[in-house]
């Protein structure tokens, strides 16, 4: 019996259809380099069914899947560029929004910065 997640019932629109759309592409990627289902799924080492639930975009599959069929397409690069902190434009927007607006030098208690001799 094929296992079936609920979650996607829960999920926000476009996030289902993202997913949706990520294992049509998974799942045109491993025809396009003529693998069957069991060849892709025993090199993953997982079972055909779960395949074969990943890319019909069921979102209970695990992310180790996921990661998995990436290396096995070749598209483990990819996985690194997802929620790259240098692309995270509006982290680095409200991290820049907290910087202090004047920077001053911190001073021991009765020590003048200026006359320090070295």
């Amino acid at each position: 019996m094929t296992k079936k997640s609920n979650g996607l019932a829960g999920l926000p629109l476009m996030v289902s259809e993202a997913i949706s759309r990520l294992g049509r592409d998974i799942r045109i990627a491993r025809k396009r380099r003529r693998m069957t289902l069991d060849d892709m799924a025993s090199r993953m080492f997982i079972t055909r069914k779960t395949l074969s639930r990943l890319e019909s975009g069921d979102p209970g599959v695990s992310i180790g899947v996921l990661a998995s069929a990436l290396w096995v397409l070749g598209f483990e690069k990819d996985l690194l560029e997802i929620a790259c902190p240098e692309k995270d434009t509006v982290g680095i927007h409200r991290e820049l929004q907290r910087l202090p607006s004047r920077v001053r030098p911190k001073t021991p208690s009765g020590v003048d910065m200026d006359n320090l001799d070295f």
